[in-house]
């Protein structure tokens, strides 16, 4: 065999043996493939919420904004008002926790989140509509039929009877899971809620009175429902889902206490002073 052709025949397996030794070493030595830390093995990243602080710092925002709006517009009524003041209790037990204990901080700050979105659905319930200002459409709504389930014979499945009820089937939405209608918002609203109020009477511990308000609530939206006025149901029951899981938050939280007294706001003139603002341009 002449030279030539030994070159010719050896090279190409040379070449492949280089190739597979190439991919070998980059696929060991790629930086950051750390199986733990890739999507889906409950890694979550250094993102704004990705551990306990983060999460904390997130939701107290987040708590502190809703509570600032609905302070200065709250909901009417002196229930409102009574549910308004313990939410803000649960935030500042949340700023004072943080950051010694962030796991609780972001307990009671999404239990203050959800108290406060609680009396924000409650209040858009009892605004009245805006002129030329219609409801956004429901994506899944036929375009058809404008009336809503009255006399469809909904009585044997919709609120009143035993379908909707909580021994019905809860994979099920309304009395027919695929006609949707101006009601059908409202409808899966009130699923939503029913689903996770639990059964029974008043109850006492922490939160109490969000879930008896959430369960009155909750009957309201019925109401509302069956009067036809399905934007404000459908509002009432987004009030009573956001307040039933308000007990959730305070009992991983350990709450044990009162919404406590209200914080003075701190004086004037003490502290670190604040640098200028930068400088204007020209």
């Amino acid at each position: 065999m002449t030279r030539d052709r030994i070159c010719r025949a050896v090279a190409p397996a040379l070449f492949l043996g280089a190739g597979l030794l190439v991919c070998a070493t980059g696929a060991v030595g790629q930086p950051g493939r750390d199986k733990d830390k890739e999507p889906g093995n409950g890694f979550k990243g250094k993102g704004p919420k990705g551990g306990p602080g983060g999460k904390a710092e997130h939701d107290l925002r987040k708590a502190f904004d809703a509570l600032t709006d609905l302070t200065h517009t709250p909901p009417a009524g002196k229930a409102s008002a009574g549910l308004l003041e313990q939410a803000r209790g649960f935030y500042r037990a949340g700023v004072k926790a943080y950051p010694d204990d962030a796991p609780r901080a972001a307990e009671l700050a999404a239990a203050a989140g959800a108290a406060a979105r609680g009396l924000d659905h409650l209040r858009r319930a009892d605004a009245r509509p805006v002129a030329d200002l219609p409801e956004p459409p429901d994506p899944a709504a036929p375009k058809g039929d404008k009336e809503g389930p009255k006399g469809k014979e909904f009585k044997d499945d919709g609120p009143k009877g035993k379908g909707f009820k909580g021994d019905g089937p809860k994979g099920k939405v309304g009395p027919d899971a695929g006609e949707r209608g101006p009601w059908s918002q409202a409808l899966d609203a009130l699923t939503k809620s029913r689903d996770v109020l639990p059964e029974g009477g008043a109850s006492a511990g922490p939160g109490a009175d969000f879930l008896a308000a959430a369960k009155t609530t909750y009957t309201q939206a019925r109401a509302a429902y069956e009067a036809g006025e399905y934007r404000r149901a459908a509002e009432l029951a987004r009030a009573a889902e956001a307040w039933a899981h308000v007990p959730e938050h305070l009992g991983r939280a350990a709450w044990d206490e009162p919404a406590g007294p209200r914080v003075a706001p701190e004086p004037r003139g003490k502290g670190a002073t604040a640098p200028p603002p930068p400088p204007v341009r020209s």
